[in-house]
């Protein structure tokens, strides 16, 4: 029985919205690596849902496991594909060659000439500090209990019954440290010299120590997104200014080895988990990975295209109460609790939250819970002016060596990284984050006026070297 024209229809569109904004992001990493490298993050957040969601349009219904129900067929990518479109417009304005070009042509580096001249290297004191809490850490894994790898332990497990303070702080700080690394691993190519790759080598230990702890793809895509953003932002500089690779030929196939490396641990450590930790095998395990690759991504975004786009079933006073109010637990992101309540029997929601777990999506189902129809695109353009922006802002201290400037600014990189990646919003109204942005001002205004003091660009003189009287 041949298909009738609506379907086809929506089919054609839906395919179509999704390769545009497909095209458009592997136009960016073709034509501007360096920027797609920058922003890699979020086009591989945007491409993995935008084909899950376009799964769900053209093959359903589907039934998903955690939602337990079918959802689709429908036309619900043409609502995200915009959505993701606004998005990759903005940082394509924000990071205009023209701008760029303007950028790295008056950036005047002052902060690491100063504070590596002959008496003190930040450098060396940054790498000391990380090496210190890297040994201690290690120390901490191989006293406390079990090698969740060894004993086939989930990672959750081993975090509520043997993780101790200095694993607690990783999960916490880990993407933020991993960025610092990242800054720190680069700066020297902002003077001409090399990388240094001892912070390469700090990043590599702590991923090791994340996969004997049973971590698997999450947490081994965000710190080595978070490690190459500063990365990144050195290969603009040195295309933009003077041409030159931050790295020799050699340097590169070591990149790119590590990269293999990488690659195969995540392989190896999503195998682990799901045939030796969850002991799924044949039909079950294809069920289970169908389900976390083709269905997870998107379902709670169809489910608030169900509601918002065609029930018109929203109400955006009570999403910003169990958002900023009453949210289950407010220490946890708030979205992904109020999407999951809206979805699934709230006995059952509040069981899984218990659990330490969570579902996927948030961004940009929140904006149109929030804004319904019409508004959620208000909110989207609002948000994604406010990221790109910020990012420019996170390249320009870079290339102006504001490291001072960059530590403070990082917490705030990685509250806005989570609300692209999970729709978390209940951050930003937290004092803690409101302090955060008050300090980073404070910091980078007086960076602004220790880089205008005259009296202070006058080098150190060389280290003693005579004994000491």
């Amino acid at each position: 029985m041949s298909l009738t024209p609506e379907p086809v229809i929506f089919a054609t569109l839906s395919v179509l919205a999704a390769c545009l904004i497909l095209s458009a992001m592997a136009a960016v990493l073709l034509l501007r690596p360096a920027l797609g490298l920058l922003f890699f993050f979020v086009f591989f957040v945007f491409a993995w849902r935008l084909c899950s969601v376009l799964y769900i349009d053209i093959w359903g219904p589907v039934f998903s496991e955690q939602l337990e129900r079918s959802i689709g067929p429908g036309i619900s990518v043409l609502p995200i594909a915009l959505a993701e479109g606004i998005v990759i417009v903005a940082l394509l304005c924000s990071f205009r060659p023209a701008r760029l070009q303007a950028l790295f042509a008056k950036a005047r580096p002052a902060f690491g000439d100063r504070m590596s001249a002959g008496r003190f290297d930040l450098l060396d004191v940054a790498f000391w500090l990380v090496i210190s809490f890297v040994a201690a850490l290690w120390l901490e894994l191989l006293v406390r209990g079990p090698i969740p790898l060894f004993a086939s332990m989930e990672r959750f497990d081993y975090a509520r019954l043997y993780g101790g303070p200095l694993h607690g702080l990783l999960l916490y700080w880990g993407p933020m440290l991993a960025f610092q690394l990242g800054v720190f691993l680069v700066a020297p190519t902002f003077r001409g010299c090399s990388l240094d790759w001892r912070f390469g080598a700090l990043l590599a230990s702590l991923i090791l120590y994340l996969f004997l702890v049973g971590h698997r793809f999450s947490s081994f895509y965000t710190y080595s997104l978070f490690f190459a953003m500063p990365i990144a932002i050195a290969i603009l500089n040195r295309g933009t200014s003077s041409g030159r690779p931050i790295a020799s030929k050699a340097a590169l196939r070591g990149i790119a080895l590590a990269g293999a490396v990488l690659c195969l641990l995540i392989v190896g450590a999503i195998a682990y988990s799901y045939t030796v930790v969850r002991k799924f095998e044949g039909a079950e395990l294809f069920a289970k990975l169908s389900q976390r690759i083709l269905v997870q991504q998107g379902e709670m975004w169809w489910m608030t295209y169900e509601r918002v786009f065609l029930q018109d079933n929203w109400n955006g006073f009570h999403a910003a109460y169990k958002l900023f109010v009453d949210p289950f637990d407010p220490a946890r992101n708030s979205t992904m609790q109020f999407l999951m309540e809206a979805a699934l029997p709230q006995g059952r929601v509040h069981f899984i939250l218990e659990q330490g777990s969570t579902y996927a999506g948030g961004w940009p189902e929140i904006l149109f819970e929030l804004g319904g129809p019409v508004g959620g695109y208000v909110l989207v353009v609002l948000s994604a002016a406010i990221f790109s922006e910020f990012m420019f802002l996170l390249t320009r201290c870079i290339v102006e060596e504001r490291f001072a400037t960059c530590f403070f600014l990082t917490p705030i990189l990685y509250a806005l990284w989570v609300n692209i990646a999970a729709g978390m919003v209940n951050s930003f109204i937290q004092l803690t984050f409101i302090l955060k942005i008050m300090m980073a001002l404070l910091i980078y205004v007086t960076e602004t006026r220790w880089r205008c003091d005259k009296s202070l660009l006058q080098p150190l003189g060389p280290r003693p070297t005579g004994p000491v009287a």
